[in-house]
C-alpha cells in the first residue's frame, strides 16, 4: 500500500475531509503526513491503518510519535527516548528482551493519556 491522498481515504471511509484532516493532525506523527494541507495531504501506510481505526472511535486511538532511544532506564521495563515533536526526553515502556537492542535506534511510540497523566509505550 503506497501513500494515499486524504481525499481518497475520506471517500473510502465515508467521512468528511475536514474531519479526517483534523483527526490525522491530532493522532499521527509528522513523519506519517506529507503535503501542504487540506485535500493535498498524503498519508503513508502506517498512518492509513491508524486513521481507519480512529474514524470509528477516535477516543481509543492514542497519539503516535517517532523517537530516538537515548539510554536504558534503571527499571528493566523502560528506556529513555527523545521525541523531537514535543522536545522532551520521556520514559517508554518496552518488552524486557528489547531493552538493550533498541538503544541508538528510532522507534514508534504511543502516548496514552489518562487521569494520572501521560505514559508512553513502544509500538512494533
Amino acid at each position: 500500500m503506497p501513500k494515499i491522498r486524504i481525499g481518497a481515504l475520506a471517500e473510502e471511509l465515508d467521512a468528511d475531509v475536514d474531519d479526517l484532516v483534523s483527526l490525522a493532525k491530532s493522532k499521527l506523527c509528522s513523519s506519517m503526513i506529507t503535503g501542504k494541507g487540506g485535500k493535498a495531504l498524503w498519508i503513508n501506510e502506517d498512518g492509513q491503518e491508524i486513521l481507519r481505526m480512529a474514524v470509528d472511535i477516535p477516543e481509543i486511538v492514542p497519539k503516535h510519535y517517532k523517537g530516538y532511544v537515548i539510554k536504558s532506564a534503571a527499571n528493566p521495563r523502560y528506556i529513555y527516548a527523545l521525541i523531537k515533536e514535543i522536545d522532551k526526553k520521556v520514559p517508554v515502556c518496552v518488552p524486557r528482551k528489547l531493552r538493550k537492542a533498541l538503544v541508538g535506534k528510532n522507534i514508534k511510540i504511543e502516548a496514552i493519556e489518562d487521569a494520572v497523566g501521560v505514559s508512553y509505550r513502544y509500538v512494533r
